[in-house]
């Protein structure tokens, strides 16, 4: 009796023995289910308010937002909780620094800061231009707002969404997977939670609108994802760096970023599409020494990762 009473003890609550449990066992499976868990129903608050199902659509112009961009910061902070909660049951402080670090590391090859800021928009540019697109430079006016968005939206949101992404589900996939199947799985996950952004503005929320959301996504995120994991090869695992290229991708597809600013006509998003297609090619043949496996076990011990966050683990694949 006494021995069963110690050994409750010891194991303390059993609910944080329970979920710390799960999460070393299967990190991949709980990081998705906090994610998913935590950013749908506060999304779907947003969604509900945007088409008038509930009060509060319009809350977000108190602060300067819209309410995708407000769903957004709802998205970022679901990441941030499952990252850190999972990164620290997993493998503890030790793991924690390790992705910090990771998060602020800006001393890389210089070519690697070209191809994540100058890379896509570039290139966009040159192919919507070629498209026929006409080219022109915008005013000072809008260049300075330009560098205020790209900063704001490296700093709280894109940072964040590529330490989740790529800092904790996609390096942890490649210790087990090929690096394209690692990128495709987070693609997935990816895709699945961008979809309540994609509907949000949508004029009605049907089946067919929200299938045709997440396949468009998805095709666009298993390019986006290879890219991005081969900026984290080469950039010596900077999540930084990603983030960077996520930053100035957004900035090269979306309507309102540079590339809007420096082109007039309707080739943008195929350009950019096929813009991120040909980096991605391109980086593709320059790193494939760098994307086998074994780079991945060779970046993880320059980290000095703890072999418990180390090791792949069995049947953790969570799609």
């Amino acid at each position: 009796m006494n021995d069963h009473i110690e050994q409750r003890a010891a194991a303390g609550p059993a609910g944080l023995a329970g979920v710390a449990g799960l999460a070393r066992r299967f990190p991949l499976t709980v990081f998705l289910a906090m994610a998913i868990g935590l950013s749908y129903p506060l999304m779907s608050l947003a969604i509900m308010a945007q088409y008038g199902i509930i009060p509060g659509e319009s809350l977000p112009q108190l602060i300067g937002l819209d309410m995708e961009r407000a769903a957004s910061t709802l998205l970022v902070l679901s990441l941030i909780t499952a990252t850190f909660l999972t990164t620290a049951l997993h493998g503890g402080r030790p793991a924690v620094a390790v992705l910090c670090r990771r998060m602020v590391r800006w001393r890389v090859r210089p070519v690697w800061w070209l191809v994540a800021v100058v890379a896509l928009p570039t290139t966009t540019v040159v192919l919507a231009a070629f498209l026929g697109d006409a080219v022109h430079v915008p005013s000072s006016r809008v260049i300075a707002q330009e560098m205020v968005s790209i900063v704001i939206a490296l700093m709280l949101i894109n940072l964040w969404e590529e330490t989740a992404w790529v800092g904790f589900l996609q390096t942890r996939l490649e210790r087990r997977h090929n690096f394209f199947v690692a990128a495709a799985l987070t693609a997935v996950g990816f895709a699945a939670v961008h979809v309540p952004l994609r509907i949000i503005n949508a004029q009605a929320i049907t089946a067919h609108t929200i299938g045709t959301a997440f396949l468009a996504l998805l095709v666009l995120s298993l390019i986006f994802r290879s890219l991005i994991g081969m900026v984290l090869r080469g950039a010596a695992n900077s999540i930084l760096l990603a983030a960077v290229t996520h930053t100035f991708f957004n900035r090269s597809n979306n309507i309102d970023g540079i590339a809007a600013d420096l082109l007039e006509g309707s080739n943008q998003p195929i350009a950019a599409l096929f813009a991120t297609t040909l980096i991605a090619i391109a980086l593709g043949i320059g790193l494939r020494r760098k994307l086998r496996r074994s780079y991945r076990e060779v970046l993880d011990a320059a980290e000095d990762v703890p072999p418990a966050s180390r090791q792949p683990v069995a049947a953790s694949t969570p799609m």
